[in-house]
């Protein structure tokens, strides 16, 4: 960056914050990219809007201003066609530092956040009315549309986070462990020691059996 150069970009209302950009977007970039940054940074401002996802137009020109693009404007709609025109200081001192200042980034990021809320395929283009006025055409397909697929929840950058409710800012209620009954242990059969055997009765013989005593003196003899 030459000296004269420079000087001319902190020449501003706000030096360090458009010295920032501009070096980046029109100094540097364009010396890496060569003719091919156009497209990349067109890329870049889609791949950043899905970092960024807005939930309405209104969001959308918001952030334009806290990130220092410039002040958005949508100035027409009709069917599948949006006009935005982007003006302000940093807009009008880009315009009159460089021969051919880029908006290709914010064409991206305008086309991927109006993509992401409808849901369509949607392109879009930045083009330089006469060095003094930039407009981004937007062109939607709604015949084209997007799968639904898990996105990061949108921004809404103009409504306030909502305030607790009552039962928010109650103390969480102590839980207090119900104490575990054991199990009664499992009652085990008691051994029981083996009786030895009875020994057989002996045959019993009746009166009627025996042999008398004249049988008994006949075997003598």
């Amino acid at each position: 960056m030459t000296h004269s150069l420079y000087s001319q970009l902190t020449h501003n209302d706000q030096p360090t914050a458009y010295l920032n950009q501009a070096t980046l977007r029109d100094v540097l970039l364009p010396a890496i990219l060569g003719s091919e940054n156009s497209e990349i940074s067109y890329w870049a401002g889609k791949q950043l809007a899905t970092q960024f996802p807005l939930a309405s137009v209104d969001d959308l020109c918001t952030f334009f201003a806290q990130i220092n693009f410039g002040q958005l404007t949508l100035t027409k709609h009709k069917k599948e066609t949006y006009f935005f025109t982007l003006t302000g200081q940093i807009v009008t001192d880009r315009l009159n530092d460089f021969d051919e200042p880029d908006f290709q980034l914010e064409a991206g990021f305008i086309a991927q956040t109006v993509e992401s809320q409808l849901r369509v395929v949607t392109e879009a283009k930045a083009t330089i009315d006469n060095h003094k006025n930039v407009t981004i055409f937007v062109q939607t397909d709604s015949k084209a549309p997007i799968e639904t697929e898990a996105t990061p929840d949108s921004i809404t950058l103009t409504d306030a986070p909502a305030p607790p409710t009552a039962a928010a800012n109650q103390p969480i209620a102590e839980v207090v462990p119900t104490p575990v009954q054991p199990e009664p242990p499992i009652e085990q059969p008691t051994p029981t020691t083996p009786q030895p055997a009875e020994p057989a009765a002996a045959p019993t013989q009746s009166v009627s059996d025996l042999p008398s005593r004249r049988e008994l003196h006949r075997k003598k003899h």
